[in-house]
């Protein structure tokens, strides 16, 4: 019986309906729905399997279709993977660099000690600076690369991370290669790339040529006044002031800068060593 669109009534008795999980959906709206099924309760039976042929299809145990046990092993499962998940994923943002090291720490460990002896370096000097952003990236690309490497005396090309890493080297042993093959290392430095973690390692990669070789790699480029709290700036300033430039705030004093920049990643670091200090850092 038919109202517009709209079932009013629906003759199902006499069909030879399946009492199994394979109907649950189909008992269910039964159950639920508001369409008139005459005789729902005395006609319309079950005729498959032979243990419940004749009873009331209603009245089909719908519980022994869902296993409880089972809908809760997947309910943990799935959680727990979501948990592990949102963890991981906390983890490797927030200390990611610190269980790298970790890892790298092990890894020398259990393979061995071996100091990492440079005694040819392919470049004059690494490049490190914030290359997710575009100023700086420009800045060095189109100032920094053009007044070291093309102006002036030419020596040992630079090496830039955007230019001469091999691709899909991870991070870590493109830091330490260019650092090992390179006169100096010098760092741009910007307030949002100095709180990085690649910042950090570099810097840590850095001072173990110090400790490796002897040798004091570092020169900072501050384009921005970052670290001013930092007990490592001030005893850089105390121990190597020279190998700390800033960018000048006047136009009129840039050549100067650029001058002073190539004196600083031509010389060794340890020629321009405060006397007073110098005894207790080199083996002279």
């Amino acid at each position: 019986m038919w109202s517009g669109s709209q079932i009013e009534s629906l003759l199902l008795q006499e069909n030879p309906f399946q009492c199994t999980c394979d109907s649950f959906n189909f008992i269910l709206w039964i159950q639920s729905t508001d369409v008139k099924i005459p005789r729902l309760s005395t006609a319309v039976t079950c005729d498959t399997p032979a243990n419940q042929k004749g009873q009331a299809l209603v009245k089909f145990n719908i519980n022994q279709c869902v296993n409880n046990s089972e809908a809760f092993l997947i309910y943990m499962l799935t959680n727990s993977f979501i948990i592990i998940l949102m963890f991981v994923a906390t983890l490797v943002h927030l200390f990611y660099w610190d269980a790298s090291y970790v890892l790298h720490y092990m890894k020398a460990k259990i393979k061995g000690y071996r100091s990492l002896n440079s005694l040819k370096s392919a470049y004059d000097v690494f490049v490190i600076y914030d290359t997710r952003d575009p100023h700086v990236t420009e800045w060095v690309m189109k100032n920094l690369r053009v007044k070291l490497e093309e102006e002036g005396e030419k020596h040992l090309p630079l090496c830039l991370e955007e230019r001469d890493w091999p691709p899909g080297v991870p991070l870590i042993d493109n830091l330490t290669q260019s650092i090992r093959y390179s006169r100096k290392t010098l760092f741009v430095l910007t307030e949002d790339y100095v709180k990085t973690g690649v910042f950090k390692l570099a810097m840590y990669l850095a001072h173990q040529r110090l400790l490796d070789e002897n040798v004091d790699v570092i020169v900072l480029l501050m384009l921005e006044p970052v670290l001013q709290r930092s007990h490592f700036l001030r005893l850089r300033r105390r121990l190597c002031g020279k190998s700390i430039v800033e960018w000048p705030r006047t136009a009129a004093a840039e050549p100067w800068f650029w001058q002073n920049l190539r004196s600083v990643v031509r010389v060794d670091n340890q020629v321009i060593y405060n006397k007073t200090y110098s005894r207790y850092f080199t083996n002279n």
